[in-house]
């Protein structure tokens, strides 16, 4: 095609012709790439429009080919990045990649998606856990390329390691996107350091934890504790109560989390811990109370 219009009013008419009740697959496929152009020529109601009536024809199809869910998530994907619905399209993105060979995109290709893909799970509100996307094979893209730097991010965040990102503020400050939302940023971190913290408390007895404490991890001002341990509650990041008066975080339980290799390292000790205690505990209880184990 000569242009992004007539690509669009091409691909619009193909719809119309295979707009029938025998090929109506056919029709939603059509009407999603033409949705790709108008989307390219920023018509963002339209595009919108018909991914709510694709929505609803994919919903009603007894089987659906994966080049039409493909195109669906293609299309929901570059639509929500136009509108920087973080979240919304990273949860798009990766459904995309489900649906195809990643192996199959060009190397370029599959770098620009992986590093959009880390800016949206940096920059959402919603996604606090890494491990998806930490895991994707698509990932590795990003190695040896001057996007590298972003794998070493994301793994901070992960880790709740504000030492390693602090040292990347150079690199985040020349992302525009990045730099505009570091306030946001450093908060998002300091909630990451604060899930790690009671991670690595969970099963080892020690799950009441002062605001001293948790300002050290955090590098906060005590001050600003119990605003940030209120957040991480009300994402539902963390689940237990604050004692105001003893200034004082209980956690009954942390939220899932995606294990780099220190992480798991850290796991193997706490777990050796507990199985000592279950020995010493044991042992203890068979010498005060030997006719139990007679």
């Amino acid at each position: 095609f000569d242009s992004i219009p007539a690509a669009s009013e091409f691909m619009t008419g193909i719809s119309e012709e295979v707009n029938k009740p025998d090929s109506q697959e056919a029709y939603a496929l059509a009407s999603l790439e033409a949705a790709h152009f108008r989307l390219l020529l920023n018509d963002l109601d339209s595009t919108r429009e018909t991914l709510e009536k694709c929505e609803k024809m994919i919903q009603s199809f007894s089987h659906v080919d994966p080049v039409i869910y493909a195109s669906f998530y293609r299309v929901c994907a570059d639509y929500y990045k136009a509108k920087a619905v973080f979240g919304q399209y990273y949860k798009n993105a990766l459904l995309l990649l489900a649906c195809i060979d990643i192996q199959e995109l060009g190397a370029e290709d599959r770098v620009q998606r992986a590093y959009d893909l880390s800016i949206a799970a940096l920059l959402s509100d919603t996604i606090y856990n890494f491990g998806d996307l930490l895991s994707h094979p698509i990932m590795e893209s990003l190695r040896d390329t001057e996007h590298a730097w972003m794998l070493t991010l994301l793994l901070a965040f992960n880790a709740g390691d504000i030492g390693k990102f602090e040292s990347l503020i150079s690199k985040l400050q020349a992302q525009p996107l990045l730099k505009q939302q570091e306030p946001f940023l450093q908060q998002k971190i300091r909630l990451m350091a604060l899930i790690e913290s009671m991670f690595k408390r969970q099963g080892v007895g020690a799950r009441a934890v002062s605001f001293g404490t948790i300002s050290a991890e955090t590098k906060l001002p005590a001050g600003e504790i119990e605003h940030l341990v209120m957040k991480a509650l009300a994402l539902g990041l963390i689940r237990g109560g604050i004692d105001q008066v003893e200034q004082v975080v209980t956690v009954q339980w942390v939220q899932p989390r995606y294990l780099g290799k220190g992480q798991i390292k850290d796991l193997v000790e706490r777990l050796a811990q507990w199985e000592a205690r279950v020995k010493e505990t044991a042992l203890k209880m068979s010498q005060t109370t030997p006719e139990l184990f007679a």
